[in-house]
């Protein structure tokens, strides 16, 4: 019976922690939602899940569909956002936060590789009013993979922002964005439920245990 005790407990423990991965609160993050159909790129004045100062330019790799001189995949899926469109432009999205709460962000960002005169691509992310970072890609950097945690909520709505600042000498090339998510740094309330219906498995079994005993 102990055997099969043990047996019990790791199941429990192993259902109790099913879903402790939260989800991604970010809608649209890797701007696959709006099929741009075989065309290699193309603006939009809508993204689903993001808001612009300006249009959308969704691409897609040079080997997934698009054309030479874009990077040669996504980071995540087919398509990914260029920043600047005809200009320097910002996309954010207001997401739904649990006022206290902690929150990781990741997302990738590159240069476009035929950036004119290999002009970086400079950038800002914003989480609420919190400037996270101001930072830059070399026009051939391919993707680089961000990731801030701790992040803290202070309402049930916080603005995610990226900020396009460059190159000014050409605003219409640059900053490639992918893969965005943002998670919940703690398990959410119905993982605790399935905690708990773990441990009352566990406690039914030691009892179950001790009668035959």
């Amino acid at each position: 019976m102990k055997t099969t005790l043990k047996i019990a407990i790791i199941s429990a423990l192993a259902f109790a922690s099913a879903g402790v991965q939260a989800a991604n609160i970010v809608q649209n993050g890797s701007f696959e939602a709006d099929n741009i159909g075989n065309a290699a790129w193309t603006y939009l004045n809508s993204v689903t899940g993001w808001q612009s100062n300006g249009v959308f330019e969704i691409q897609k790799g040079a080997t997934q569909g698009g054309q030479a001189g874009f990077n040669a995949e996504a980071y995540d899926g087919i398509q990914y956002l260029e920043l600047n469109s005809t200009k320097l432009t910002s996309v954010w999205q207001n997401l739904s936060t649990v006022n206290g709460a902690s929150y990781t962000l990741s997302f990738a960002f590159s240069g476009r590789p035929d950036t004119p005169n290999g002009l970086k691509s400079t950038f800002e992310v914003y989480w609420g009013d919190v400037k996270l970072i101001n930072s830059s890609a070399k026009a051939k950097s391919d993707w680089v993979e961000y990731t801030f945690e701790d992040l803290v909520a202070t309402g049930s709505n916080t603005q995610l922002k990226f900020v396009s600042l460059g190159p000014t000498a050409a605003p219409s090339y640059g900053s490639y964005l992918d893969g965005v998510t943002v998670t919940a740094a703690v398990p959410e309330p119905s993982t605790y439920g399935m905690l708990a219906l773990g441990l009352g498995v566990m406690g039914l079994m030691t009892r179950r245990q001790r009668k035959l005993g």
